[in-house]
């Protein structure tokens, strides 16, 4: 077997580990001490850097596993509704507009994950590369291997990836644009841009810009600054059945292309 590489990597290992997502770090260190992975068909170390135009060259033959590691059903009508909310999907990743009301990944009190039921719907292992509070829906992104999920969520870490969301609220700001700067509890700084926009059936709308992406941000924040958003009953006790959150957009450059997904906030809001 032989991979091309793309672009660099600090270690010869650690590109195999995520190539191949199911062998095991330990098999694959043995094998270069072995020789039997050699990069450019010369001699490696684990520890060896790979730079772009670089041949992988394998003399041995893994027993890969592609089984799912969740065995959950769907039946067809709802496999469907989950189905159609599928954006965009290519050979790296998923694009979805997530429903509310459903966790990204499983917890304590969590045992069916938008996670699994993706998995379930694509027949595909995916990576979480971010996450959306369980009530908050609209664009989020599935990696579908170890490689594209480092990239992206590389992307994130570094801010290179704009994200902006639309929220309802019952009250208004004093100005229709600002800056809001608030901190946690960790006392993490916390930014993000509002402007208010018209929305079909709402009045008080506002497309918001993250700075920075901590847990529960956009709602803490229009809380800190007595402007919750409707629905949200962790910050504000609001009754209201639906939290009038949404990833409206997301923008990014992945292995020098261009990709911006974004959703009809008036579908989703209403």
């Amino acid at each position: 077997m032989q991979i091309k590489i793309d672009q660099s990597y600090k270690r010869l290992d650690k590109f195999l580990f995520q190539h191949f997502d199911s062998i095991p770090l330990s098999l694959l260190q043995r094998l270069i001490r072995k020789y039997k992975i050699k990069i450019n068909n010369k001699k490696s170390k684990a520890n060896s850097p790979l730079i772009k135009g670089d041949v992988v060259y394998i003399y041995y033959k893994f027993e890969i596993n592609n089984d799912l590691s969740n065995t959950i059903k769907l039946n067809k009508d709802k496999k469907k509704i989950f189905k159609d909310h599928i954006i965009f999907q290519n050979d790296d990743f998923i694009v979805i507009n997530k429903i509310d009301g459903y966790s990204v990944q499983r917890g304590s009190k969590v045992f069916i994950s938008l996670k699994d039921i993706y998995e379930n719907v694509i027949k595909h292992k995916l990576y979480i590369v971010h996450r959306l509070d369980k009530d908050t829906s609209g664009v989020m992104l599935f990696a579908k291997n170890r490689i594209t999920a480092s990239k992206i969520s590389s992307l994130f870490l570094n801010n290179q990836i704009k994200k902006f969301y639309i929220s309802v609220t019952n009250n208004k700001f004093n100005k229709n644009t600002d800056t809001l700067i608030n901190y946690n509890s960790d006392k993490k700084e916390l930014k993000l841009a509002y402007r208010k926009i018209q929305l079909d059936n709402h009045e008080n709308c506002y497309l918001i810009k993250l700075f920075t992406g901590k847990k529960h941000q956009i709602r803490l924040q229009f809380y800190l600054n007595k402007n919750p958003i409707i629905g949200d009953k962790k910050f504000s006790g609001n009754k209201f059945n639906k939290l009038l959150l949404c990833s409206y957009k997301i923008i990014f450059k992945l292995d020098k292309k261009f990709f911006k997904f974004k959703i009809n906030p008036n579908k989703i809001l209403s």
